[in-house]
């Protein structure tokens, strides 16, 4: 693959999510947000601090990138519509949808379409190309799933038991593209561990998962499964299922002819004698993991008894522009391209098959 750029503006990036809450009489308020430059939980976290209520009463479907323009549905406990409709948040937008009585989790999201301009290429896919991706792409987990780049290995440590390194991936681990001031922050966590108290006035801006667990640790020094139920249960989920998406990637990657339904691992999988479950267990046994080791012994309401993905995806509505000159970059080629996914499904993914 060559030099292309993604998401090199937010506006590069625009997703809208393909969901349809049931309506009706209920103590939900349904919402759009449209949000720019804003992860998921960082919106939902402003939002709650703006209205003074507990982050936990949002519910959403599907966590949405921040560096691009996103259109997401929402639901609110016991919120008015009166109030989310008078709160202004620089580059979030509300738009209310109605009301009704199911909260909004994985389950209710079909799917998501998505506009793209991919920047710094030399030219356009060829139609053969187009019509190969059509037809089926390998379903790799986007990188997203894996968060700053450790988010599988904080998985692999609770599915371990180590929650102590649990806690030290989520607290020391620096990024490739980390702000100073956050890289100085964890290396003095790492150099301080344990000493709790002095290491919480230091805590830049923005960092919200390593504060609750900080704070937790600050009362609790050496309770780290306290620590980490601090921390909001469908994150900590994220963690183990980071895990199972990396072993899968890894299998696909050695198995790219594989078709069908394929195991995600987990505590109830059974693994097959076909190639890719026979290269999933060897990840396994290299990685020191068994599947029962999925039941999260030491955290046992993280449990995950794995599912199964399609080794393939097709789309029927991909529409590729032809290449244009890009402003951004002189001499290169910008091209647009549209398409709907269906939910678990990644659009980097698909943009990196189409133009490797």
């Amino acid at each position: 693959m060559g030099s292309m750029k993604l998401k090199h503006l937010p506006e590069d990036f625009r997703v809208e999510e393909l969901i349809q809450p049931k309506l009706g009489e209920g103590e939900l308020t349904y919402f759009w947000l449209t949000k720019k430059g804003w992860t998921t939980e960082g919106a939902l976290r402003a939002i709650a601090r703006a209205m003074r209520i507990n982050y936990r009463r949002l519910k959403f479907a599907g966590t949405k990138d921040k560096h691009a323009i996103s259109k997401q549905a929402v639901s609110a406990f016991k919120i008015p519509k009166e109030r989310l409709e008078g709160l202004k948040i620089k580059d979030l937008t509300i738009d209310v949808i109605g009301t009704g009585e199911e909260p909004l989790s994985l389950g209710t999201l079909q799917g998501n379409k998505f506009t793209i301009v991919v920047r710094d290429v030399d030219n356009a896919p060829n139609a053969t190309k187009v019509e190969d991706i059509k037809e089926g792409f390998l379903n790799l987990f986007g990188k997203q799933r894996f968060g700053r780049g450790n988010t599988h290995l904080i998985g692999k440590a609770i599915i371990l038991g180590e929650l102590e390194k649990a806690c030290e991936e989520i607290l020391c681990f620096i990024a490739d593209n980390e702000f100073l001031d956050k890289k100085e922050f964890r290396q003095r966590i790492k150099a301080h561990w344990g000493k709790w108290a002095e290491l919480i006035p230091q805590i830049p801006r923005g960092m919200h998962i390593e504060a609750d667990v900080l704070k937790w640790l600050e009362h609790h020094p050496t309770d780290f499964a306290g620590a980490m139920r601090n921390l909001p249960k469908h994150l900590r989920r994220l963690y183990v299922h980071a895990y199972q998406s990396w072993i899968f990637n890894q299998a696909l990657l050695q198995t790219p002819n594989a078709q069908g339904l394929l195991p995600v691992p987990g505590s109830k999988t059974v693994l097959g004698r076909d190639e890719f479950s026979q290269n999933v267990q060897k990840l396994l046994d290299k990685e020191g993991i068994l599947l029962t080791d999925f039941g999260c012994e030491r955290m046992p309401e993280l449990r995950s008894e794995g599912d199964v993905r399609e080794a393939r995806v097709t789309i029927k509505d991909l529409q590729v522009s032809p290449a244009q000159p890009d402003d951004a970059f002189e001499g290169k080629q910008k091209v647009t391209v549209s398409f709907s996914l269906p939910k678990g499904c990644y659009a980097t993914v698909l943009v990196e098959q189409l133009f490797s």
